[in-house]
């Protein structure tokens, strides 16, 4: 691609142009491991791409760039990530999207689902995407982060909470409210008053490579959690193990989507989609 330079409060932002088919032939091996099944490879460059879409048709015309290459978006490393097997997988599904209600899906994913996936309400509040129901998923227990433990003090959640409110006293009690083992509200009462947030917010506060997932049981023992836990990641969308798993059993990119995204439609769109949509007047909120 190309590279722009834009000049924002004194500081130089440099933006690499480059278009979704050769952006996705670095997203998806950053995604996922480019060793794994062809057909979980092209599940995860239909899941990219259209999550892609999706997200540039929102439109912010504010912004100097349409996405980053982080893993608040997507992760993209650039062509020194790119492999053949991966490539190929991106190519074999060239233009194709999920779509609802003819419109791209919110095409969320994560790594290991530990069993079952998670309905979006209850992760992210006033989420309720209907092609977004938690299903079983029993291909993942080949997955390192399937089942695991953590202890956790509560002085460390303490420290955590007080990296994120300015206002936090000693810690008096914790409780979890979980809707399908998942927990999706947690409640902290300390000395200056309660904090109410999602089990999600939770996890990524204490931190998400430490307390993987949301879907766990807890034993409090004087000041410690001792936590034992199942996958990887939010829980919804589409699991990676479960697609690796899928796809080793014999079942195409197509049926694997259509297991995790529920009641969508397959598209293979042309180069002036993202106008065509634009023009319609079609946008995604």
């Amino acid at each position: 691609g190309t590279f722009e330079l834009h000049s924002v409060l004194g500081k130089i932002h440099v933006v690499n142009v480059v278009n979704i088919e050769e952006y996705l032939y670095s997203v998806v091996p950053s995604e996922m491991p480019s060793s794994w099944n062809i057909e979980a490879l092209k599940a995860q460059a239909v899941a990219s791409r259209t999550y892609t879409y999706y997200y540039l048709l929102k439109d912010d015309s504010r912004k100097i760039y349409d996405v980053d290459a982080t893993t608040s978006f997507q992760v993209y490393k650039g062509i020194a990530s790119e492999t053949e097997n991966s490539t190929s997988a991106v190519r074999a599904t060239a233009g194709v999207i999920m779509v609802y209600n003819h419109a791209p899906i919110l095409a969320y994913f994560h790594s290991t689902s530990g069993g079952k996936t998670a309905d979006d309400k209850y992760v992210w509040k006033g989420d309720d995407l209907p092609y977004l129901e938690g299903v079983r998923c029993t291909y993942s227990k080949e997955s390192p982060h399937y089942e695991w433990q953590l202890k956790l003090t509560v002085a460390e959640i303490e420290t955590a909470l007080k990296r994120k409110y300015s206002r936090v006293g000693r810690i008096r009690g914790i409780s979890f409210k979980k809707y399908d083992d998942r927990v999706y509200e947690v409640e902290i009462t300390h000395e200056q008053g309660t904090i109410t947030m999602s089990g999600n917010d939770f996890r990524i506060m204490v931190s998400p490579s430490k307390l993987k997932s949301t879907y766990f049981r807890s034993e409090k023992r004087g000041g410690t959690l001792y936590i034992s836990g199942k996958g990887w990641g939010h829980g919804v969308g589409m699991c990676q193990w479960g697609a690796k798993g899928r796809a080793e059993a014999g079942q195409d990119y197509s049926r694997i989507l259509s297991t995790y995204y529920k009641g969508i439609n397959f598209k293979k769109i042309s180069n002036n989609y993202l106008a065509q949509m634009k023009g319609s007047g079609n946008h995604v909120n």
